[in-house]
C-alpha cells in the first residue's frame, strides 16, 4: 500500500508544490478537527491555515515514513496551534476588539459547508444526550459553572459544600462528560 501523504510531505522539501497534495489530503479533516474542539467556525479556519503554514515551515523535521506518521505529525502541529490558541486567544481577542480591528467574515454558504462538514449539528445532540445522561448532580455542577459561569464560591453555597468539593465535582463531571464525548467520537472512527 503506498503511503501518498507521507512521501507528498518528504517530496515537498525538494519540490515545495508537492506541499499540494498534503493539503489537499488533510485540510478538511483539521478543519472538522478545529471547529469540533472551538465550535466556532472562523477560528477552526485560521487554526487550519496555521497548521498548514507551520507544517509547510518544518517539513525538514518530517522523519515518518508511513500516512499514519504524516497524519499524526500534522496532528501534533496542529494540537500545538491549539493549544497555543487557548492560551494566548483571549488576550488577542481583546487587543483586537480595543484596537477596533474587524476580521473578515466567513460567508454564509461557506459557514453552513462548514458546519455542515464538521457535524456541528450531531455533535451538538451527542452532547445534549451525553450531558442529560449525566447524574443530577453532576447535571448541577456543571449547569452552575459551566453553562452559567458562576465563580466557585457562589457554585459551593449553592450547593451546601466547601469550594474545594466544587471544584472536585466540576472535575470530575467534565472528565464524564469528556469520556461520553471521546466514546461517541471512537465508536464514529471505527464504524
Amino acid at each position: 500500500m503506498p503511503h501518498k501523504l507521507a512521501s507528498s510531505l518528504r517530496r515537498s522539501v525538494s519540490h515545495p508544490t508537492a506541499f499540494v497534495d498534503v493539503y489537499s489530503a488533510r485540510w478538511d479533516k483539521l478543519l472538522v478537527f478545529f471547529v469540533r474542539r472551538t465550535f466556532d467556525v472562523e477560528t477552526a479556519r485560521d487554526l487550519t491555515a496555521e497548521t498548514f503554514a507551520q507544517a509547510y515551515q518544518h517539513r525538514r523535521r518530517f522523519r515518518g515514513r508511513t500516512d499514519a506518521e504524516a497524519e499524526a505529525w500534522l496532528y501534533g502541529i496542529g494540537r500545538r496551534q491549539l493549544s497555543r490558541y487557548l492560551r494566548k486567544g483571549a488576550v488577542e481577542r481583546r487587543a483586537v476588539e480595543r484596537l477596533g480591528i474587524r476580521i473578515p467574515a466567513v460567508s454564509d454558504d461557506d459557514y453552513d459547508r462548514i458546519v455542515e462538514l464538521a457535524g456541528l449539528a450531531e455533535m451538538r445532540r451527542r452532547m445534549a444526550t451525553a450531558f442529560s445522561d449525566l447524574s443530577p448532580r453532576d447535571r448541577d455542577v456543571l449547569r452552575l459553572r459551566v453553562i452559567e459561569e458562576r465563580p466557585y464560591q457562589e457554585v459551593a453555597e449553592t450547593l451546601g459544600v466547601s469550594e474545594r468539593a466544587t471544584r472536585v465535582r466540576v472535575s470530575r463531571a467534565l472528565r464524564r462528560l469528556a469520556d461520553a464525548m471521546e466514546m461517541t467520537v471512537r465508536t464514529e472512527v471505527t464504524s
